[in-house]
């Protein structure tokens, strides 16, 4: 904080120095007070703190720190009068201190926002092409002859899984960044939609039995590329940890204004304590190390939590219960309109 503490404290001076009506007061509480153009010192210091490694609560810290240091020096001085003057002066000096605080926290949150936007594109854009290369490459490969479409399988595969997880990482960091998963809805039969996916997903696994049962009407207004993703990661995880042997079933059902979905396996239950936070990001739970029933590698621990906010920004709920008896059902419930509709 001695690097800029001269000039925030500076900044207080003049403001303490300035007469305020009680109308100005209350737009500074509500942070509506005026500002000169260019960087405060107060934001100067969050692009430096961030440079340097600094945690926004370390970086609070700091500001603690020095508010309580002229605080106490000002005690100390032996000049001070618990007058209505100096109350008011130490009430302004507060609040100039918490609006320093402020501008520190709103510029720190703007930068490692412009440092997300960054990572996306790197992901989105740096990584992408070079699996592309591949997954042509593997291509031409197969059509001259040189390798066949068994050898060049696991390469695509891979690039798949590798695409699925930079995919992951993009929607968690919209998710955290943005507060919300963005979504497109449009009018659309969900069933129709759903079907295609486990459509696919059959095709991928033509080993395993997947299971159809639908009743009622779909049509609403929907994502259909982030209701096939939120399916395509339920039944991932179902194939992933349900008992091999066993059906999978997605279930749909509607009343008038809702439509939910399941998706149902059999095989080693969740735990209850891993219940409570099966969709939390980079959350993996006992069962993740189990090893009895997993046919694939856990990934980065996102696909649960990327699910249940696609459900969230459809204004809906995924809910899970898993039990010896039953097996493992992961249930969505949304309206057919959005809140906006």
């Amino acid at each position: 904080m001695r690097d800029h503490a001269a000039e925030i404290l500076h900044v207080i001076a003049l403001d303490l120095d300035q007469p305020q009506t009680a109308a100005q007061q209350y737009r500074k509480s509500r942070g509506e007070g005026g500002r000169e153009t260019g960087d405060t010192p107060a934001e100067t210091h969050a692009n430096v703190r961030l440079a340097q490694g600094f945690s926004v609560d370390a970086m609070i810290t700091e500001y603690r720190a020095l508010r309580a240091s002229v605080l106490r020096l000002w005690a100390a001085s032996g000049v001070v009068e618990y007058d209505a003057h100096n109350m008011a002066q130490l009430t302004r000096f507060n609040e100039a201190i918490d609006q320093a605080i402020d501008e520190s926290v709103t510029r720190y949150g703007e930068l490692i926002k412009q440092t997300s936007n960054i990572f996306i594109g790197i992901l989105g854009h740096d990584i992408r092409n070079p699996l592309g290369t591949i997954t042509m490459s593997a291509e031409y490969l197969v059509r001259s002859g040189k390798i066949d479409e068994k050898a060049a399988a696991p390469i695509k595969n891979s690039v798949a899984r590798i695409s699925g997880l930079i995919e992951q990482v993009l929607d968690f960091t919209r998710a955290q960044f943005q507060g919300v998963m963005p979504v497109q809805r449009k009018p659309g039969d969900l069933a129709e939609q759903l079907g295609k996916v486990l459509h696919e997903t059959q095709v991928r696994h033509p080993n395993r039995e997947l299971l159809l049962e639908s009743s009622g009407n779909f049509e609403g207004e929907w994502d259909e590329g982030r209701m096939g993703q939120l399916l395509s990661n339920l039944l991932s995880n179902a194939i992933s940890y349900g008992e091999r042997s066993a059906r999978i079933t997605l279930k749909m059902w509607a009343d008038k204004g809702d439509v939910s979905f399941s998706v149902h396996n059999r095989g080693t239950p969740i735990s209850p304590e891993d219940l409570g936070r099966v969709f939390e990001p980079l959350a993996r739970g006992s069962l993740a190390n189990a090893g009895a029933e997993r046919r694939e590698p856990a990934g980065l621990g996102l696909g649960l939590f990327i699910c249940r906010e696609i459900v969230k920004a459809h204004d809906g709920d995924l809910t899970v219960a898993s039990t010896e008896q039953e097996g493992t059902t992961f249930t969505a419930c949304m309206p057919r309109l959005g809140r906006a509709s």
